[in-house]
This record gives C-alpha cells, sequence and structure tokens, in this order.
C-alpha cells in the first residue's frame, strides 16, 4: 500500500487524449484532444447528485451522471451500467473521494463507440490536486461477498483517491481487517476472493483504459481473471504495479499496453487472502514501455515480474525501455519454476544500463533467476542486443531517443519524477517491415477455457496467441 504526497512531479499536460480502444487491427493512437483524457460518453444529458444504492437507480445510456456520494451495488443485486454512460465524481464537502463499493455483481457494458467513462469532476482536474497521479475520486471495489465484476469498453480516469473507514477498503470486506488503512491511496480497481469464502464468480477487463493512479492500478486477490486489450497509463506515484495478482486468482492476461508505470506491469505473487497454491496466470502478447522509474528501490521495477510461489506462461510480450526485463524473483521468494514457462520475448533497450538488466543481474538488488539460477536459463528464443538494436518498428513511436543514466541514481534521475502521458498521435503497431512480427509462441492454451458469469448470459474466451511479438501487429 502506498500513502502518496509525490513532491516535484509535473502538473498533468493540459491535453491528454484518449484511446479509442486497443483492439487489434484498430489504430492505437491518439486521435481526439480532451482536458481530463477520457471521452465525454455522449453525455449531453447530464443528471446531477447521485449517491447511495445504485441498483436503485435507473441508468440511461449516453447521459451523464454526478457523482455526490459513495455507490453502493448491494450483496445479491445485479446492476448494469449501459454504453455511453458517464460517471462524473465531484468532491466532497470535506473532501471526499467518492467509491463505488460493490458487494453484488457489477456489469459495465460500453461499447467500442460508445464508451463507459468514469472520471472526475472539471473543477478537481483543474484543481492543484491533479499532479498526474490521480486521487481524484476512489475507485471500483469489488469485496469478499460480491459476485461477477465485468468491464468493457471503459475509461477509468484519475482514481485512487484516500480511503475512508467507512469504505470497503478499510473493512473486512477486502480481507483481514481490510486491506488499506483510511488515509491510504485507493486501487482503481480491486477484486478479492478470500480463502474460505466464496469463489465463484469472474473478473473480466477488456477494451479498457485505466490511467492515473498513485498506487496499484489494480488489485487483484484472488478469483477467476481475463484481461486483454487494455492500455495502463502513468499508474503509481512512488510505487505500485499496473496489475497486482496475489493468491488464488488465475487466469489470461494478454494485449494489453502498458506505459510509464511506477513499477510492473503484470506482477504475480502467492501471497495475501486468497487460496494458496493456485496462482496460475499466462502473460503473453503484451507490450510494455518505458516503465519502472518511479520505484526508487535499486531492486524493483521489472516489466514482468514472478514471484512467491507463483506460476504461468510468459511468451510474445515486448519489453521497450524498461527498468528490467522479465523478473523470476530469487531467493526464498521464488516462484514456482517447475511450473513458470518463458522465452520468445522481445527486448530493446536505448542505453546499455537498460540492456544490462534485460535479465535481472547483481548488477543491483533485482537480480533474478534468469541467467543466474540452473533452474532457469537464458531462453535462445528470446530476442535481445545491444543498445538500439532490434527496434521493433513502430508506427508512429521512437524508442532510441529514451534516456536513463542508470539505476545507481534512479532517485535523482528526471524519470523518478516523469508522469508524461502517451505521446499524441503514437501508434504501437508494428510496420509492415518490422522484424518483430513473425518469432512468437503460438502452441500454448489458455488457463482457462472459458469465462461465464454467475447469470450464464455473459461468455469471454481468451484471446489465442499470436505470432508477432507486443499487443498489436500490423494495422
Amino acid at each position: 500500500m502506498v500513502s502518496i504526497n509525490l513532491s516535484k512531479t509535473r502538473k498533468l499536460l493540459a491535453m491528454l487524449v484518449m484511446f479509442t480502444g486497443v483492439v487489434l487491427g484498430t489504430a492505437c493512437s491518439k486521435d481526439k484532444d480532451d482536458d481530463d483524457g477520457g471521452d465525454d460518453g455522449g453525455g449531453e444529458v447530464i443528471v446531477g447528485g447521485i449517491s447511495g444504492d445504485l441498483s436503485a437507480i435507473t441508468l440511461e445510456a449516453g447521459k451523464t451522471y454526478e457523482v455526490t456520494g459513495d455507490l453502493i451495488v448491494p450483496e445479491g443485486k445485479s446492476v448494469t451500467i449501459p454504453a455511453g454512460v458517464t460517471f462524473e465524481f465531484q468532491e466532497g464537502k470535506f473532501d471526499e473521494a467518492w467509491f463505488i463499493d460493490v458487494k453484488g455483481s457489477l456489469y459495465v457494458l460500453g461499447e467500442a463507440d460508445k464508451r463507459v467513462v468514469f472520471k472526475p469532476s472539471a473543477a478537481l482536474l483543474a484543481s492543484p490536486k491533479n499532479t498526474g497521479i490521480g486521487q481524484l475520486w476512489g475507485g471500483i471495489i469489488g469485496t469478499n461477498v460480491a459476485g461477477d465484476l465485468v468491464i468493457k469498453y471503459a475509461d477509468i480516469l484519475h482514481a485512487g483517491g484516500p480511503v475512508r473507514e467507512e469504505n470497503a477498503m478499510a473493512q473486512p470486506l477486502t480481507g483481514g481487517g481490510g486491506e488499506l488503512k483510511a488515509g491510504d491511496a485507493s486501487y482503481a480497481l480491486y477484486y478479492i476472493r478470500q480463502r474460505d469464502m466464496r469463489q465463484d464468480g469472474i473478473f473480466v477487463l477488456l477494451n479498457s483504459r485505466i490511467a492515473f493512479t498513485p498506487d496499484d492500478a489494480i488489485r487483484i486477490n484472488g478469483g477467476k481473471t481475463l484481461m486483454a486489450y487494455n492500455v495502463f497509463e502513468v499508474t503509481g506515484g512512488t510505487g505500485g504495479d499496473a496489475v497486482n495478482i496475489k493468491a488464488g486468482t488465475s487466469g489470461d492476461f494478454g494485449f494489453n499496453l502498458f506505459y510509464n508505470l511506477a513499477t510492473n506491469g503484470l506482477k504475480s505473487a502467492d501471497t495475501g487472502p486468497g487460496e494458496r497454491a493456485k496462482l496460475e496466470t499466462n502473460f503473453y502478447n503484451n507490450t510494455i514501455l518505458n516503465s519502472g522509474y518511479r520505484r526508487a528501490e535499486a531492486g524493483r521495477g521489472a516489466g514482468l515480474n514472478y514471484e512467491s510461489n507463483s506460476y504461468g506462461k510468459c511468451y510474445n510480450n515486448l519489453l521497450v525501455n524498461n527498468r528490467f526485463g522479465l523478473r523470476l524473483v530469487a531467493g526464498e521468494t521464488r516462484p514456482n519454476m517447475e511450473k513458470t514457462f518463458y522465452g520468445h520475448n522481445w527486448y530493446y533497450g536505448a542505453v546499455q544500463t537498460i540492456v544490462d538488466e534485460f535479465y535481472p543481474t547483481d548488477k543491483t538488488s533485482s537480480v533474478g533467476l534468469i541467467g543466474n539460477d540452473p533452474s532457469a536459463p537464458i531462453p535462445d528464443t528470446d530476442v535481445t542486443g545491444a543498445p538500439k538494436a532490434n527496434n521493433p518498428d513502430f508506427v508512429n513511436y521512437d524508442p532510441s531517443t529514451f534516456v536513463f543514466s542508470g539505476n545507481e541514481t534512479i532517485a535523482n534521475d528526471p524519470l523518478a519524477r516523469n508522469v508524461t502521458p502517451i505521446p499524441a498521435n503514437a501508434d504501437f503497431h508494428l510496420k509492415a517491415t518490422s522484424a518483430a512480427l513473425t518469432g512468437g509462441k503460438v502452441d500454448f492454451g489458455a488457463v482457462h477455457s472459458s469465462y461465464v458469469s454467475l447469470d450464464g448470459k455473459l461468455t469471454f474466451t481468451a484471446p489465442a496467441p499470436k505470432e508477432f511479438f507486443g499487443a498489436f501487429g500490423t494495422k
């Protein structure tokens, strides 16, 4: 957990722009200027002052709802948020950040051209509180009595506000005495399947954007989970992973884009309140760029991370200018190496200090197993090379200009305070001439053959791996 007071951060760039959806075959480029980084959801009609029992509120597609208090999905109830809805979170009278506490099932069903948006008010965005790492409203919190949490085509922006005693995050509903304490920065999304409690239900996140958070963007403490075609952007202040996956979780994580993260893109660790010895997660066809530098510790900040008896398959990822490459943690917190398989990953580093840590070494305290332990040889299927070798050739993004002075000076490096979002017009598809279009591994299956909602009305399947590296092929 992180309590944030990040000094010397730059104000979020005035003209943030939004991805229209990260789906294979569509452009991954920013094509719309918007102050708050989100779509207006078509919300010309504004409904003021909603709070309380969300199941008692009739939500209409295309409308904007001003949130003026915590929203609750009651236990045993099911709430669907239709396409085109925008939630605009206001600041409370006593500076409260409002949360959505989910004790039943929540289905956020946006569409490609009618996204659902969760964002703070214009006043909060323009205030000094906006330092570029969220905390302007609470988050969507799935509790240990919740059913499904399904989110499609949504934008969850500037979340992670401080927890209050009455919030689920500070209550036993989120594990033990509560996952966080009052005053702690929250997560944008949270889901738990506590041991010795209900284990059914699914957590699905597709085609969505999570941006600007002070700590973990997502914390998962168990559950059957699918995450694909998402964008994670500027997550974590001085720490925090984009997706921090804990005990009891199992699922598939593919075709996601991660940009400028404080620590890891995807991390699995068999710790926390979930059931032990079943944390199986596949990480494949993800693109991770410019990440790991706001975590000041010398040994933290890998792009992908398995530790503490977790396991899974890790293939076809495109790791560009990250502080460390795939980290299989050494020592007492090592992953289950008998069930961990990796290779066919593409590494690019603009400077020698990045290249030196493609496989974390004893040059820093981040030493990992790969290349340093007989159980974890360096795969001959990986693509590595000297600084600026093996440029993946993005359609519109040049990684060769990236500058990093080195891990020994990370606390004073400008990257430790950098909260710059994805550049306008960046496009992380690969050029038709890119060598990264081939060489990936495709002969492996998903952790789960399907993800079915409790009512049986929604069924999802994990996308099959592709031969190209990263989240996108050619246009």
